[in-house]
Parts: C-alpha cells; sequence; structure tokens
C-alpha cells in the first residue's frame, strides 16, 4: 500500500511507517508516483484526481471541496451532532477512515478523541496540512490490497456510495483488519429521490435522472443505489454480527413545516444543487456518452424542480455498521 502524508508530498520524502509500506518497497518509482499523484485532471471545467483516475468519476477541487465540507456540516444535523452510531468502546484505539475526502470527520473524530490514531486514506492528497497530532492521511484506494499490520478497533467510511465497485471484498478486508469487538460502519445518502404523497409527477426530470443516475453507477460498476440490501448483506456475510441498519429520510428541499427539518432541506437544497456540477458530468458524459450541453440542460430542469416546494421530495440516508464477534 503507497501511503504519503502532507509532509511527505511537500518535503519530497517517504517518511518511515511500521504500519505502511514504502512507495518504493514494491519496486514502484517515488518521482513517478509523486507526479501521479499531484498531477491533476482537467475536463469539464472542474479538476479531478490523476492517480488511479478510471476509479473515481468525481472531482477534487476547491469548489467539491466546500460541497463536501458542507455535506459534513448536514451530516452533524442529521445524526445529532454524532460523527459515529455504533457503539464503539470509548476511547477507541486505531481508527480508519476510507475515502476520507477533505478528511474534515477524521479531524474532528482525532479532536474529540485525542487518545485515539486515526489514519484517513484517500485517492486525493486534498486534506489540510495542519491537523491533531493523533491524525494522519494516506494517499491510497482502499479497494487496492490493505497492507495494515496492526488491526483496528473501528472503521468508517462515509458517502462511498459510487465508490466501491467490490462491497464483499471491502467488508472481508474490513473484518479481516478489525480487532474482535471492532466495528466497521458505512453512513452514505443514495442518490435517489422519494416522496409519500405522489407529487414527484411534478418531478418528471429528477425522478429520469435518478434512473440515470442508477445506470451509470450499474455500468461504471460502482453503484450509488440499492446500498440498504447490498451492504447489509455483505456485512454479513464476511462474519460480522449484532449488524444495524438505520434509515434516515433527508428533505431534499425546504417543503417540511418542522423547522428543523425545513433548515435540513434548505441546506441540502443547496448542497444538491451544487452537487449536480459534480456528478452530472462524470455519470452522464464519461459513462452514458452525453453531450455537455445535453448534461447542461438536464441539471437547469432539475433544479428547477427543486426549487419548487409543492414537491416533497426526499432521499435516504443509511448508517450500517456490524461488530466483529470476540471469538472471530
Amino acid at each position: 500500500m503507497a501511503s504519503i502524508g502532507p509532509e511527505s508530498i511537500q518535503n519530497n520524502e517517504v517518511h518511515g511507517d511500521s504500519d505502511n509500506a514504502s512507495l518504493t518497497s514494491s519496486g514502484t518509482d517515488y518521482t513517478s508516483l509523486r507526479s501521479s499523484v499531484l498531477d491533476y485532471k482537467y475536463e469539464n471545467g472542474r479538476r479531478y484526481q490523476s492517480y488511479r483516475r478510471d476509479e473515481y468519476l468525481f472531482p477534487n477541487d476547491e469548489e467539491e471541496q466546500d460541497r463536501m465540507d458542507f455535506l459534513h456540516h448536514i451530516y452533524g444535523m442529521l445524526l445529532g451532532g454524532e460523527l459515529h452510531l455504533a457503539p464503539i468502546k470509548t476511547p477507541p484505539g486505531r481508527v480508519l477512515d476510507l475515502g476520507t475526502g477533505t478528511g474534515i470527520w477524521a479531524i474532528d473524530f482525532a479532536d474529540q478523541y485525542p487518545s485515539a490514531e486515526v489514519i484517513g486514506n484517500d485517492l486525493s492528497p486534498i486534506q489540510p496540512g495542519w491537523v491533531p497530532a493523533n491524525c494522519v492521511f494516506e494517499v491510497d484506494d482502499f479497494e487496492a490490497e490493505w497492507e495494515y499490520h496492526h488491526p483496528f478497533d473501528y472503521i468508517h467510511g462515509r458517502e462511498l456510495a459510487g465508490s466501491i465497485r467490490d462491497i464483499d471484498r471491502l467488508a472481508r478486508q474490513a473484518f479481516a483488519n478489525l480487532k474482535p469487538d471492532g466495528y466497521f460502519e458505512l453512513q452514505s445518502l443514495t442518490i435517489d429521490v422519494f416522496s409519500d404523497d405522489n407529487s414527484l409527477e411534478r418531478a418528471p426530470f429528477t425522478v429520469q435522472l435518478c434512473q440515470l443516475v442508477g445506470e451509470a453507477g450499474l455500468k461504471f460498476g460502482k453503484p450509488l443505489q440499492n446500498i440498504e440490501q447490498e451492504w447489509t448483506r455483505a456485512l454479513k456475510s464476511a462474519g460480522f454480527v449484532d449488524v444495524v441498519v438505520k434509515m434516515i429520510k433527508v428533505p431534499s428541499s425546504p417543503w417540511p413545516k418542522d423547522e428543523k427539518q425545513k433548515q435540513i432541506g434548505r441546506f441540502m437544497q443547496a448542497q444538491y444543487s451544487q452537487g449536480l456540477n459534480s456528478y452530472l458530468p462524470g455519470l452522464l458524459s464519461n459513462v452514458l456518452g452525453w453531450s455537455a450541453q445535453e448534461v447542461t440542460v438536464m441539471a437547469a430542469k432539475v433544479r428547477g424542480e427543486l426549487a419548487d416546494l409543492t414537491v416533497h421530495q426526499y432521499g435516504k440516508l443509511y448508517v450500517i455498521y456490524g461488530r466483529k464477534d470476540s471469538t472471530s
């Protein structure tokens, strides 16, 4: 597993870590790998990672980082300020954050549990350089072979829908790298839309887009929908026990009467509107072959329906976690 911390990149050095393979341990030329990590690609007016470029469809530029951090704030509202729902032992020891993105969850977790050792990995080195002393970041593909030498107390992954090609392999690797009684937790919004009053009849483009997103995710090999059944089955198949599935309805716009739900809907409306610029080029253009103009028109139609508060649309947030039995 090739890993680079923020300082390692800046100083053109590899700092030894007994838990990680050196960049050159498998014969990989460091300069070449460093270049592949930092030499970003630009298309659709956005910036994308070049390291394992074909494994992730979405951008990593400042606009997307702002959206991810904003979504982290929304998660806080949805989960009552909690970073995890799994009943992990406290204080936790070693913690792994898969696909850490901007690193904001890992940083907050490290601040909340200063005695924990938190590792976050991602394909893009977009995490800040100034982080808590008990938090480090690696450039890595969590779907590659894990080579950690010490097990974790807790493994976490947020917003990984559309990033997992083989959920069964991921669950098995998480299970193998957990201590007995350790937890594996996944939190993700599905890219789908629902209503309880048939008002989606007034949002045909939104419904169509979700169907297209589902089609594109399957064609790309990393689904963005049906995660409840598949992820739950994978955790159980890997050997996890006490598997819990929690679903939270999340309004897509400020249509609810309840003030807290209205505020969540207002934030989600802004997040979804911005997210269309992130998701659609990769899914519709790169995977389904749409033109840029067609993508722009579809995004405009969906934004119009998102602004219609007579459409009582909502998404679903799933939190799925399981425990590695103490006898395993």
